[in-house]
């Protein structure tokens, strides 16, 4: 089966192989830490605990070593969404790790990675299953999926988000600030990623789509946005050779 994959899919297939890795042994962490101690869930922006940093600062040796990836190979010009999720996530983790705060929230947005689990599940099934009929057992992948997009994703950002803006908070105004623009723009991620999977997986009216390597990526695929921007920055008579 791999003799036939291309370098491109071998990359994505790989790619996915070591973000399925984070987002599992993320998600083991994070909901073993919030089950063992609720005192990170009833008091999220001023309980910390000081064996919450491990779990922080796995997931950012994780986005550091994704960004570093993506610029050996190439693709950062084409991963701008990533680039800044990652980012705003190593800033927001660091800072709490130093200011020794706001441990709860950061474990409450990290349940992202319950849902990532099932994401790049689905990922890895269909390029494993690339012309060939997709097993009945990707319909559990697919729909849980679906399910986790909400309830891991949308509402605890959420949540987060209405108690920043709506309630008083005892963390500095700058604090205050960075989480609000930074759970914005990952609201924004999630919206964009909810409704990607929703045209793919046949959601909401949607026909469910047959995927392969080029679309693969529910926030679009990093080999085209390549050669879009390689084709923009070429010569019309290099292009016409």
């Amino acid at each position: 089966m791999f003799q036939d994959w291309n370098d491109n899919k071998v990359r994505l297939f790989s790619v996915r192989v070591v973000c399925f890795t984070h987002a599992l042994l993320s998600s083991i962490m994070c909901l073993t830490w919030l089950f063992t101690d609720p005192n990170f869930i009833r008091d999220p922006f001023t309980y910390s605990s000081p064996s919450a940093n491990y779990v922080f600062l796995f997931s950012v040796a994780y986005f550091i070593y994704d960004m570093a990836d993506m610029v050996c190979h190439g693709e950062l010009d084409a991963s701008k969404e990533y680039i800044v999720h990652h980012s705003l996530v190593v800033i927001g983790f660091i800072a709490f790790v130093h200011f020794k705060q706001l441990h709860g929230l950061a474990l409450l947005g990290l349940l992202v990675e319950v849902q990532t689990i099932f994401l790049h599940s689905r990922t890895m099934v269909h390029l494993l299953y690339t012309g060939m009929e997709l097993p009945k057992s990707v319909d559990i992948i697919v729909n849980a999926n679906m399910i986790c997009l909400f309830l891991f994703r949308h509402i605890p950002i959420c949540s987060l988000l209405y108690q920043l803006v709506f309630e008083s908070q005892p963390i500095h105004w700058f604090f205050k600030a960075f989480l609000i623009v930074g759970l914005t723009f990952l609201e924004y991620h999630n919206c964009h990623l909810t409704i990607s999977v929703a045209q793919s997986d046949g959601f909401f009216g949607y026909e469910r789509q047959r995927m392969d390597e080029d679309n693969i990526d529910p926030l679009g695929s990093v080999r085209k946005e390549k050669e879009r921007i390689s084709n923009q920055g070429t010569p019309l008579n290099k292009k016409s050779q």
